[in-house]
């Protein structure tokens, strides 16, 4: 069996369901899914529900085993195999891509957000198939699908919500500068021909006053923050991406499958440009 510890909010629930279903169909294995972090509260961490029902997933959801009580720090102190449920509990060291983790067999235990598309990348086929979205759109959303698909479609992700707002979050992270955008726009609107873009945030005041958009333009702002799989949906049907650093639009660029799509993303993730990490594919254009 191979269990992934689920945390935080719908792009880090795609990530770490990836790593496990690769996982677990290399070694003919059952996917579990841990969501026992959606079902207690967290202080200074934002309330992501779990979303991954919408999707085409093949897993069994547990919530209550012995790792979940336990806070991973305790099982790295210690290292021991304290539950004779696994044979091997893998917390994630960094942000690097770590190639050992995927060559481990029997029954694991993952526990980190595996923001790398090496860990599940020779099974691109079974990801993309499993992140299918299943729940049907709605009206609105069905409309706004049928204009992305007959238009050059650009999508741009503006993420700000706890960056700005939670004080922990804006230290990791920080916000991604007006510039960034301006310059994604005229670098894909030299590439590509009769461009229409399509915002995306959890601030769309903020990227009206900010992004200056000298092209035909819509707003999505009808979709809140539990119908986020609606906004995704919308964003794998766009042709060209401009995102943020934010594992919710790095996926919408992933499923998109324009084959000349053009990805632009921040070239650095953090506000501290030292921080290792490997999200971003070679292919994609960083600024």
């Amino acid at each position: 069996m191979v269990t992934v510890r689920l945390m935080g909010g719908l792009g880090n629930q795609m990530f770490q369901y990836a790593i496990g279903c690769s996982m677990a169909h290399d070694l003919h294995e059952e996917l579990y899914l841990d969501t026992a972090f959606y079902h207690r509260p967290h202080i200074n961490t934002t309330p992501w529900p779990y979303q991954l029902y919408h999707f085409n997933i093949q897993c069994k959801i547990i919530s209550n085993t012995p790792l979940s009580r336990l806070r991973y720090y305790y099982m790295r102190f210690l290292h021991l195999n304290l539950f004779s449920t696994y044979d091997t509990y893998i917390c994630e060291e960094s942000l690097s891509y770590d190639p050992g983790v995927i060559q481990k067999k029997g029954r694991i235990y993952l526990d980190g957000y595996w923001s790398c598309e090496k860990y599940f990348l020779h099974n691109a086929d079974l990801i993309r198939n499993a992140f299918k979205i299943l729940t049907p759109p709605d009206a609105q959303n069905e409309n706004w699908s049928e204009m992305i698909k007959n238009t050059n479609a650009v999508c741009i992700h503006v993420r700000r919500g706890d960056y700005v707002n939670n004080a922990g979050a804006n230290k990791i992270y920080g916000t991604i500068s007006p510039d960034y955008y301006h310059k994604g726009i005229e670098y894909v609107s030299k590439m590509v021909h009769n461009p229409v873009f399509f915002v995306f945030s959890d601030d769309i005041q903020w990227a009206k006053d900010n992004i200056q958009i000298p092209y035909e333009v819509h707003y999505m702002e009808h979709n809140d923050s539990v119908h986020g799989y609606e906004d995704l949906r919308l964003m794998m049907l766009c042709k060209h991406y401009i995102i943020a650093n934010s594992t919710f639009s790095w996926w919408g660029a992933w499923l998109g499958n324009f084959r000349e799509k053009i990805v632009v993303s921040p070239r650095n993730w953090f506000s501290d440009p030292d921080k290792k990490i490997d999200i971003i594919p070679e292919s994609w254009v960083k600024m």
